[in-house]
């Protein structure tokens, strides 16, 4: 028989740590997929001694030509049934639209677009059968409001990643399988020093930000509810909110001005 796991993308760091952290009280083992090997490794032994359970790692870019079908062939050949689904494997690019190129753009869309609606694909038909399962895709609450200027394909990714969990959340329900997309805002980890803008972002008030691990204790209790969209802490709440009632001018203006502001 087949044993139940919890697979995490972009695990090494993050809300993608913190997520498995705050999973793995459940008890199931665990498969960590991202980049880097030590990363990962130093987490599994930490999980593995708290809390006794087998955590597998996968150091590898998901971007890449045959990734995900080699990462399903070692789940398959390890026995492993996915129980629950933490698409959270991503990054933004620096700049305007036309000021990335074709190959960095592409390996966005693989990475966010095509590579969580593949895991999704693979592993659906075990949770019907099973008439249980969760899929969490971590989205953002750039998906949400008016796309910023730089933020073209980031804001359009996440976007997809909220409707796709709507849409699966309907067709899904009827087999006890959970879909949420996790919406939070600004999050302390290491996405905006990757991308080279941390400096640029500290000018942003420290009541627009969260931790790594309060997204994740938000998602956890937001497993056991129904909401489909999960937006993170009450301000964020109040963004969304402000961009689907306000006219859509005004949340474009209002959104523009922000980004000017503190992110360009």
């Amino acid at each position: 028989m087949s044993e139940p796991c919890t697979l995490i993308t972009g695990a090494s760091s993050g809300i993608g740590s913190a997520l498995a952290r705050a999973l793995a009280p459940e008890g199931r083992s665990m498969v960590l997929v991202a980049r880097r090997r030590e990363r990962l490794e130093e987490l599994a032994s930490e999980l593995h001694a708290a809390y006794g359970i087998k955590v597998w790692v996968f150091a590898t870019d998901l971007a890449a030509s045959g990734a995900v079908e080699q990462l399903l062939r070692d789940l398959a050949a390890r026995d492993c049934s996915v129980h629950t689904l933490v698409n959270n494997a991503g990054f933004g690019l620096r700049g305007g639209f036309q000021q990335a190129s074709w190959e960095q753009m592409q390996r966005m869309l693989q990475l966010m677009v095509e590579v969580p609606t593949q895991l999704i694909a693979a592993v659906l038909p075990a949770m019907r059968t099973a008439q249980e399962g969760r899929i969490i895709n971590v989205a953002s609450l750039a998906g949400l409001i008016p796309g910023l200027p730089g933020s073209c394909l980031y804001s359009a990714s996440k976007g997809f990643l909220i409707r796709l969990s709507q849409s699966l959340a309907a067709e899904n329900h009827p087999w006890g399988i959970r879909v949420m997309a996790l919406c939070p805002g600004y999050v302390h980890t290491e996405f905006h020093a990757v991308l080279g803008v941390e400096e640029r972002m500290r000018r942003l008030p420290e009541l627009f930000w969260m931790e790594a691990d309060q997204v994740a204790a938000i998602a956890i209790r937001a497993l056991a509810g129904s909401r489909v969209v999960v937006v993170n802490g009450w301000l964020n709440r109040l963004m969304a909110a402000l961009a689907t009632s306000l006219p859509e001018p005004m949340a474009v203006w209002l959104s523009s001005a922000f980004s000017q502001r503190f992110r360009r």
